[in-house]
């Protein structure tokens, strides 16, 4: 999973991105950065931790996330926000945007870059989206046209043409992509374009500690707009992500903060990209895989390896909550809680596998 932090300039982003990733990307308000920071990190779950107690395995590997921490949106002369086309690019590359919007005041910041506005931010944010994907639309379009000048019409490039059409109206209605539903032949035709405003996306509202846990009408003035809205205080979590467990959780009660940084964040952007877990266990490895909901047996093996959803035979499976209540294969299988699926069997979140194959 990737996910591209994105926001206006100061807005504290690479203060997020460091809660998140436990790095030390510059913050000062001189700071400026030409390329994206980028930081990986580990999904923590607990029951992956937990089957690892268990199968007490050499090695137990957790899901990962990387994150691109973008450098902030300017104004520019016509007074539009902007990201440079190479930032442009590489933010179509991901799974997910996280947008941090600024909610807190700083004299300095203020005089600079205007007093913090978060709903007008995320507006801005959201035009120049849509923008940016109608030039794209359009020229598309253009080209769609000349090969029908040229003869060249096939089933293919009429699907497309219908969906670019589609696209084309609701950007000029400045209707953003992920509010309109096209069939899925479409959506597959124009999938290849990677559309700012068809991603999913979540929005970090940066507090202070003044104000933190104090902004719920905003937060729900953003989920009016089909946001997923978290608060941070982002400073104040940045010293608590490089505390030791039991101090930041004092400090953490202090200030109404109930879950670290990378657990809210983690969880907000496997709901809104529909993700979830399966195992794999063993002696050799405790594993965790991340797939779609609804994905089948054959893509989670395909997950695994190639080979393995080439030569799909059956999937032995039990669940997570099973081996807690009981404690060993051995009890699941005594009690019939031990299944063979087959090929269109829908894997569940909390799902262990054991794939049977023959390539």
């Amino acid at each position: 999973m990737k996910i591209g932090i994105i926001g206006t300039a100061k807005a504290g982003k690479t203060t997020i991105f460091n809660t998140i990733t436990g790095l030390d990307a510059g913050t000062g308000l001189y700071d400026q950065k030409i390329e994206p920071n980028i930081g990986t990190v580990q999904v923590l779950d607990e029951r992956i931790t937990h089957l690892s107690e268990i199968y007490k395995p050499k090695k137990t590997i957790y899901a990962t996330t990387e994150f691109l921490d973008f450098p902030g949106m300017q104004e520019n002369a016509e007074n539009h926000e902007f990201l440079s086309a190479v930032s442009m690019n590489l933010m179509r590359t991901t799974d997910a945007l996280m947008v941090v919007l600024r909610n807190f005041s700083e004299p300095v910041l203020d005089d600079t870059y205007g007093k913090a506005d978060p709903l007008d931010h995320i507006r801005r944010i959201s035009e120049e989206f849509i923008l940016s994907d109608l030039v794209i639309a359009e020229n598309r379009l253009e080209k769609i046209e000349l090969g029908y000048k040229r003869g060249i019409r096939t089933p293919a490039v009429q699907i497309e043409e219908k969906a670019i059409r589609t696209i084309i109206e609701a950007l000029g209605n400045e209707i953003p992509l992920r509010k309109i539903t096209l069939p899925e032949e479409e959506l597959k035709a124009v999938r290849g374009f990677q559309f700012l405003s068809l991603k999913p996306i979540m929005v970090i509202l940066n507090s202070d500690e003044k104000n933190f846990n104090q902004n719920q009408e905003i937060l729900d003035k953003l989920s009016a707009l089909d946001y997923l809205p978290i608060e941070f205080a982002g400073k104040f979590e940045m010293e608590l992500s490089r505390m030791d467990e039991t101090e930041a959780a004092i400090f953490m009660e202090d200030i109404g903060i109930k879950e670290s940084g990378i657990l809210r964040v983690t969880k907000t952007a496997y709901h809104l990209l529909g993700y979830i877990s399966f195992f794999t266990v063993g002696p050799d490895e405790v594993r965790a895989w991340t797939i779609n909901k609804g994905d089948n047996a054959v893509t989670a093996a395909g997950k695994i390896h190639s080979d393995l959803a080439r030569g799909f035979i059956r999937a032995e499976t039990f669940c997570y909550a099973d081996i807690v209540t009981h404690g060993s294969e051995k009890v699941i299988r005594e009690k019939g809680l031990f299944r063979l699926e087959g090929k269109t069997y829908l894997v569940q979140d909390g799902d262990i596998l054991n794939i049977r194959f023959n390539v």
